[in-house]
């Protein structure tokens, strides 16, 4: 059986196409090659998520959406403590605008996504 499609909010695909952006950013002046790396990964995972949003909106996507959300919080945190604890220069870029804004927009990510869960289940019962 096919899952029933949802109706996701605007405001989720720009999200989402925002946050791909930052991510985009970060992967250019990221710091070390390895958080260029992961940046570049969600960049791309976002230009998907974008993609599946606009053509087969499934709780399935919207809830894999919330996760690449909370994943791209993770890095930032991941990041920014691996940095830290090394005084290396991961930190570099991701206190940088393009750091701020991919945590702000994923985090944004997560919450719409959630609430776009949440009404569709309440619109079921």
């Amino acid at each position: 059986m096919d899952p029933q499609p949802l109706n996701p909010p605007k405001l989720l695909l720009g999200l989402v196409a925002a946050a791909a952006v930052a991510h985009a950013g970060l992967a250019v002046v990221g710091g070390a090659l390895w958080a260029q790396v992961m940046s570049g990964l969600f960049a791309v995972a976002g230009i998907a998520l974008a993609g599946l949003l606009t053509t087969r909106p499934v709780p399935a996507v919207v809830l894999g959406t919330a996760v690449a959300g909370m994943l791209g919080v993770a890095s930032f945190l991941l990041v920014l403590g691996v940095g830290l604890a090394s005084s290396a220069g991961p930190v570099a870029g991701w206190i940088g605008p393009w750091g701020i804004a991919g945590v702000l927009l994923d985090s944004s990510v997560v919450r719409i996504s959630a609430a776009v869960l949440r009404r569709a289940e309440r619109e079921r019962a």
